[in-house]
């Protein structure tokens, strides 16, 4: 379940992903997690590892737009609430989250493979250690008034939606990619809503 999975990210690598789920966590997948239930003797799922994860940036983008980012993984809203994220970074930009489990295969306009490479992993039935993606919809987005950029989409309008691949590899080495879309919408009806892609180095206790 790709709820259970980005949240491990944030639990494993920290939430965002967890192993075959929309967004990865490096290698395994977490086990499938019942939730959503409110009948009596429903199964409950595990509460988030609440300790946040940085990871510094990689790209020349993300070092620009945020610096290091710390993931941390929030408490639902509510016992049917999808999991939930806050990403902090170095620049003073907070994004809030909540996971959209088997977005990024509704979204069939926009080249996966092209964006995250072609390794990537779009739908549920990953192998273990393959990158996949997660999306989550951003909740809000506080953007710190010395900020160069105005945000991951810029100052004129908000990211709406952001895609977390993790489990990638370059040179031998992982790293997470966010690839940042405005819009309100989603699946978006053209790939025009893409604001950029920003890579991360996760820290050594996630490889």
């Amino acid at each position: 379940m790709k709820s259970a999975a980005t949240l491990s990210v944030v639990c494993l690598f920290l939430v965002a992903s967890c192993g075959p789920s929309s967004e990865p966590a490096p290698e395994a997948a977490l086990p499938p997690v019942t939730t959503g239930s409110d009948e009596p003797g429903a199964p409950m799922e595990p509460v988030p590892d609440p300790r946040p994860m940085t990871f510094e940036a990689m790209s020349r983008t993300a070092e620009a737009f945020t610096g290091a980012i710390t993931l941390t993984a929030e408490p639902r809203s509510g016992p049917n609430a999808p999991p939930a994220m806050k990403i902090a970074a170095a620049n003073g930009l907070v994004l809030r989250t909540e996971l959209m489990p088997g977005a990024a295969e509704q979204a069939t306009i926009i080249d996966w493979k092209a964006l995250f490479g072609d390794g990537v992993v779009v739908g549920a039935d990953a192998p273990p250690g393959a990158p996949t993606i997660d999306m989550h919809a951003v909740v809000s987005e506080e953007v710190p008034a010395a900020s160069i950029n105005g945000g991951l989409c810029g100052p004129d309008e908000p990211a709406a939606f952001i895609a977390m691949a993790t489990g990638l590899e370059l040179g031998g080495h992982k790293y997470m990619s966010i690839a940042a879309f405005r819009g309100h919408v989603w699946p978006p009806e053209n790939p025009d809503v893409l604001c950029g892609t920003f890579n991360y180095v996760p820290p050594a206790s996630a490889l």
